[in-house]
C-alpha cells in the first residue's frame, strides 16, 4: 500500500477528537489494526523459517541465503556495468 502524502501546515493534534469516548475509540481502533499487523508479521516470520526448515535437507542455505542477498544488491544498483566491473576487481587473482 502507498503511502499517504503528510500534510505539513497543521497541528494534527487539532484533528483528532475532543471527547474523550470518540478519542478511546480511536485509538482502540488504531492499536486494534497494528496487533493484526504485528500478528500477520509473526506469522509470515514462522512460515518463512519452516519453510528455510523444509529446504535446509535438500539445499545448502547458508550460501542459498548469500546468494539471494548478493542479486538482491545486483538489483538495487543503478550502474550495473560499473558493479560488474568492481565484482571483477574484488575477485581474488588466480595463480
Amino acid at each position: 500500500m502507498a503511502k499517504k502524502p503528510r500534510a505539513t501546515n497543521y497541528n494534527i493534534a487539532h484533528l483528532q477528537p475532543d471527547e474523550i469516548g470518540a478519542l478511546r475509540d480511536l485509538v482502540k481502533e488504531f492499536v486494534g489494526k497494528i496487533e493484526t499487523v504485528d500478528n500477520e508479521l509473526e506469522l509470515l516470520k514462522q512460515d518463512r523459517k519452516d519453510i528455510i526448515e523444509e529446504y535446509s535437507e535438500k539445499l545448502d542455505m547458508k550460501t542459498l541465503q548469500a546468494a539471494l542477498r548478493v542479486v538482491k544488491i545486483q538489483q538495487t544498483v543503478d550502474h550495473r556495468d560499473t558493479f560488474d566491473l568492481f565484482m571483477e576487481a574484488l575477485e581474488p587473482v588466480e595463480s
